[in-house]
């Protein structure tokens, strides 16, 4: 027991000096990890030049790109990993534009094998898939990890195991640039934050776990805005009745 307690202090003091009080998030950092993630800048060649409305034909193919990107550690910022689960999340939500016959199908896009894929890499490798459609997906996490008043007991042996003393709180921000695959048109981006919390004691927190909450929170939101939008693009679009019908066969 003595040497239990020989372990457990320590550890406990290191994590009330480390966690004392919330310090909130930096969204305009956060901001900033986006969009070093995917360049999607307009050629310089192309300045001052509008693209116009491109007409596509519903239902219509759309590309989903999850990007990603290694960036130098920041003090509370999390690296995103895309899972198969954040495709199907958004693939659920938009299933009902399916049934609407506006949308044929949804295709997971591999990013380009480059450092840092510009619009053009993007548009060919959606093109390659098939897709009418491109939405760029970018993400970031964010953890604000701190203590309340249980954290008292953390240098008691029970207080360490038992005590609700830290607080986890996640914040996960995603957008998303809708495009169109041929012409390059951009139909405009939209973003969507999730949170999530959770409390107990130091040791049993795991931080992990409440980014990835608020990472399927996020999507979720977005999933909601990314149907309605879809679906305003498809009432314009004339039908196409030969990729109706190809499109219930697939399903």
């Amino acid at each position: 027991m003595i040497r239990l307690a020989s372990l457990i202090l320590p550890v406990a003091l290191m994590t009330l000096s480390a966690c004392a009080g919330s310090k909130g998030f930096d969204r305009a950092e956060m901001q900033n990890v986006m969009r070093q993630t995917v360049n999607l800048s307009v050629p310089q060649a192309a300045a001052g030049v509008t693209v116009p409305a491109p007409i596509i034909s519903a239902p219509f193919r759309l590309g989903l790109l999850f990007t990603q990107m290694e960036f130098p550690t920041r003090e509370g910022i999390r690296l995103v990993e895309w899972l198969s689960g954040d495709r199907d999340l958004l693939i659920r939500a938009l299933a009902p534009l399916q049934g609407q016959h506006l949308l044929s199908d949804v295709i997971e896009i591999a990013n380009p094998a480059m450092q840092n894929p510009g619009l053009p890499e993007i548009r060919k490798a959606a093109a390659r898939y098939g897709a009418d459609l491109i939405v760029v997906i970018t993400g970031v996490g964010a953890v604000d990890r701190y203590n309340n008043g249980y954290a008292t007991l953390y240098p008691t042996i029970l207080g360490a195991y038992l005590a609700p003393g830290t607080i986890s709180d996640a914040l996960f921000m995603v957008e998303g640039s809708l495009w169109d695959v041929r012409s390059g048109f951009a139909y405009g981006t939209q973003g969507a934050e999730g949170r999530s919390t959770r409390v107990g004691p130091a040791i049993m927190i795991d931080d992990p776990d409440a980014v990835a909450e608020a990472k399927t929170a996020a999507l979720e939101e977005y999933g909601r805005k990314l149907s309605a939008s879809l679906t305003l693009i498809g009432r314009q679009a004339p039908q196409s009745p030969d990729r109706a019908r190809e499109a219930d066969r697939q399903r």
